[in-house]
């Protein structure tokens, strides 16, 4: 009985060192195995950390040299032009009926355009001048400074111009039969003034005239050109202008950052005026006709705006209608909106329809007597924009 004991727990000291030899040391090294992963883990976590703060310095002197160099390199107009960017610069204070870039329309069949550029040259030649002379306007609305003499016994001098809202302008005093007739609102250089007359020259020409000084405007000169309305005959369209300041470190001229303080080839650096357009819309000027005449080309001075102004039923002293927000640049010519003709009830009693915006011919070709003919709405807007003694307009094709 003793010596089966005995063999017993030898047997069962034998299985307890099998366990151990088999099963012990693998369970050893796994968990060594784990214990240093862990190390190996956080070591290599550490080293990461440290080669972020170790890298931060250059990677931020690389990314700042990355975005120097991409702001010194030159830009792709082309690229530029695809994704819509504007060579304009807009100050919008009225925004119907916009045509958007690159501002061109089809009006029976017949592409048309904005012309901004064309616009923008044509102030600028007014802006020069205005830096030169004092400028100022032919005077004779109505004839109320006298009739002009006749040209050569007619009423129509050798350029197309009317004897009628006009001055007489001498090329030469020692021969008053040769002269031509100069509009009532025309934009004049003043040059030299005498007792009899004053020496002028018409803005955007480099002729000189002498004018009988009545007719010449000198108590109500331009004060300061800030505004400009700008008419497009041959698109019958209007735009307007408005003169800011901007600075500018200088550099090369870009002709469509409209910066004309310039010297050489280049922006001046400080402040220049630019030119922001502030509407654009629109407009039907004035056709051939008995009654009719073209709206005049030039360079003309805002004479003055009223709410509204009253026209003649054609060829009588009948009051037919009215045009609202106007504003007078040359003789019977006004910037308005769509006129509206009177009614009348079956007692003869003058009915007024009220203001109306829209017209279908507006835009499409000329029509208007000699006006230039608005939406209402924008017709407002440059109405309540206008400042006398600042404003121009410009009619050209």
């Amino acid at each position: 009985m003793k010596h089966i004991k005995l063999i017993l727990i030898t047997l069962s000291l034998i299985v307890i060192l099998l366990f151990i030899l088999i099963i012990g040391p693998t369970s050893q090294a796994k968990i060594l195995e784990s214990s240093e992963s862990v190390t190996v883990e956080s070591e290599e976590s550490n080293s990461l950390t440290e080669l972020s703060e170790g890298q931060a310095s250059e990677i931020s002197q690389t990314q700042k040299k990355d975005s120097d160099e991409l702001a010194e390199k030159p830009q792709d107009k082309s690229a530029e032009k695809e994704q819509g960017t504007n060579p304009y610069r807009f100050n919008l204070k009225y925004d119907k009926y916009l045509v958007e870039e690159p501002y061109t329309y089809t009006i029976n069949g017949e592409e048309r355009h904005f012309q901004f550029d064309e616009m923008l040259k044509h102030i600028k030649i007014a802006d020069e001048a205005a830096t030169q002379h004092r400028l100022t306007y032919i005077d004779n609305y109505k004839n109320r400074n006298g009739y002009s003499p006749y040209y050569k016994n007619g009423t129509v001098d050798s350029l197309g111009n009317s004897r009628s809202a006009s001055a007489p302008a001498y090329p030469n005093l020692q021969d008053l039969n040769e002269f031509v007739y100069l509009p009532d609102g025309t934009l004049v250089n003043v040059l030299e003034e005498d007792s009899d007359y004053t020496l002028i020259s018409p803005v955007g020409t480099d002729l000189e005239y002498s004018v009988p000084r009545q007719y010449v405007r000198t108590d109500d000169c331009l004060t300061s050109l800030e505004k400009a309305i700008v008419v497009d005959r041959t698109n019958q369209n209007i735009a307007t202008f408005e003169k800011g300041r901007e600075y500018t470190s200088g550099g090369d001229k870009d002709n469509s950052d409209l910066l004309w303080k310039a010297e050489g080839n280049g922006i001046k650096a400080g402040w220049n005026d630019v030119w922001s357009i502030t509407s654009y819309s629109m407009a039907t000027t004035g056709k051939v006709g008995q009654y009719h005449q073209p709206t005049p080309l030039g360079y003309y001075y805002a004479i003055e705006r009223r709410e509204r102004f009253y026209y003649l039923q054609d060829g009588t002293n009948t009051i037919e209608g009215y045009a609202p927000y106007a504003v007078r640049f040359t003789a019977g010519a006004y910037i308005h909106g769509i006129s509206t003709a009177y009614k009348y009830s079956s007692t003869g009693q003058r009915l007024d329809p009220g203001i109306k915006e829209f017209s279908s011919t507006i835009g499409t070709i000329p029509l208007s007597h000699k006006c230039v003919r608005n939406y209402t709405s924008h017709a407002k807007f440059v109405y309540n924009w206008y400042e006398h003694g600042k404003t121009i307009v410009i009619v050209i094709e």
